[in-house]
């Protein structure tokens, strides 16, 4: 936690009883920081920084810290590359410079026992030779084995001398209010919000869960959450280019969109392979133990298709077209290709476009067969998706009625990708039916699988006539 501190204020007149806790005597250190971002402050906006401080070396906070090697004349390529989401090819150079004296004092119990450190900073802007700006902060840093309470019984402890809540970044109290500007510039919704509105706040909040995923997947290669999260994001951009047709210019949202579609297949390949290796795990656990060997046989493979799948997601992180498509779906954002009617009012158009949309989802229900055939399912689904991710888009100017009604599509959603993974086992499990050593454990989790989907086709119909009763733009 971050403080500002008191006018008068100083840990070095601490008193050594504080509220029952022992505070060790003052250590005092010297710090010079340069701090480095884009021209546009890409970095800070974004809630990240770069710094190379003396003593120290360089750090980058995504909020999480990483430590670079290295002297003060060259960037760390590594930092660069760790940090491609939000710079975007854009050129660092330092922008603040803070030469900072650290006072701290370790708070103790009064068995010796560390609990917290208290660090004061009396922080200097220095531009050429002058101080442009002073500010002082207080930060409370817990022991790894402290409670978690500690940390606000310190803080309130401090707050009741004068600390106020802090930026938390030196770099954005010294660089001041231009660090405030949001990383993407949309519009808030209104009151008289127009249609193109509701676009750019969807659009907008599925290219920054895009974005912010690209550290997380080059730090955790074999993580299946940033795949998922990032695979999602471009869904919803592919959905919104799509669902909002009407208010945009066709050329321009086909061509980005089919640019999304390269990205958007290797995250796709990456999750259902991670997806049906954890399924046939699962089921694995479940079948007697004697048949372990061949099982394990057969999971390896399948876990070696997902690693295969995930060394491409690593690779077309560092493909040319990755970056220029990060910089589209930004300029996307900020700067759609509209018609004119996307400045009409959104109460007058988004229904329309929910409406179509439910129209699309309503055929593909229509026209299946008795029973439904597994692709059929497999189009109401992708139907499904597509009208719940409108349906959340404009809770913004529908409210609660378009949320309940996206939570039943939803659970419609739910049930049919989980009858589409459970197809997709049984078709990859016939695969392996004639592989001498593993056909029988293939076949006992095909039988699962199968078992699976038939679950899938009898239980879809209670969500459909749940989500068809919460329909509610007329």
């Amino acid at each position: 936690m971050t403080l500002d501190a008191p006018e008068g204020f100083s840990l070095a007149h601490l008193s050594a009883r504080l509220n029952g806790y022992v505070v060790a005597p003052a250590e005092l250190q010297r710090l010079h920081t340069i701090y480095y971002d884009s021209a546009d402050l890409r970095l800070v906006r974004w809630g990240a920084s770069l710094r190379y401080r003396h003593p120290g070396g360089w750090t980058l906070k995504l909020p999480d810290e990483h430590q670079f090697p290295g002297g003060p004349a060259v960037v760390p390529p590594e930092a660069l590359e760790l940090a491609t989401g939000f710079l975007r090819g854009a050129t660092v150079a330092p922008v603040a410079e803070l030469r900072t004296l650290r006072v701290s004092r370790r708070i103790r119990t009064e068995n010796g026992d560390d609990l917290a450190e208290i660090i004061e900073d009396d922080v200097r802007v220095i531009a050429g030779n002058d101080v442009v700006q002073r500010f002082r902060q207080l930060e409370v840093a817990p022991a790894p084995s402290a409670a978690p309470t500690i940390l606000e019984a310190l803080s309130r402890v401090l707050r009741d001398e004068g600390a106020e809540p802090s930026n938390p970044e030196k770099a954005g109290a010294a660089l001041g209010p231009r660090t405030a500007e949001p990383p993407l510039a949309v519009p808030a919704i209104a009151d008289d919000a127009q249609a193109g509105d509701v676009f750019r706040v969807a659009f907008a909040a599925a290219v920054e869960r895009l974005i912010r995923s690209d550290a997380t997947l080059r730090r955790h290669g074999d993580d299946p959450e940033p795949v998922h999260q990032a695979r999602v994001a471009v869904r919803r951009l592919r959905s919104h280019l799509r669902a909002f047709a009407a208010i945009l210019d066709r050329g321009w949202a086909d061509d980005l969109s089919e640019r999304l579609r390269w990205w958007g297949d290797a995250l796709a390949a990456a999750r259902d392979a991670d997806v049906l290796a954890a399924h046939l795990s699962r089921d694995a656990a479940s079948l007697p133990a004697g048949d372990r060997p061949q099982l394990d046989a057969l999971l390896a493979a399948f876990r070696a298709r997902r690693d295969d799948a995930y060394f491409r997601v690593a690779t077309d992180l560092r493909d040319p077209r990755y970056v220029p498509l990060l910089d589209a779906i930004v300029e996307a954002a900020e700067r759609p290709a509209f018609t004119t009617r996307a400045f009409a009012p959104a109460t007058d158009v988004i229904p329309e476009l929910l409406a179509a949309s439910w129209r699309r989802l309503r055929k593909a229900v229509r026209r299946r067969s008795r029973p439904p055939a597994d692709a059929e399912l497999h189009r109401i689904r992708i139907r499904a998706k597509r009208v719940r991710y409108v349906a959340e888009a404009v809770v913004p100017v529908a409210g609660r009625a378009a949320l309940r009604f996206a939570g039943c599509v939803e659970a419609l959603q739910g049930i049919l990708g989980d009858q589409h993974d459970a197809v997709l086992a049984y078709q990859r499990l016939r695969e392996h039916a004639a592989t001498d050593g593993i056909a029988f454990g293939a076949g006992e989790l095909a039988a699962l699988a199968l078992t699976a989907a038939d679950r899938g086709r009898h239980g879809w119909r209670s969500a459909w006539r749940a989500a068809r009763r919460r329909r509610f733009w007329r």
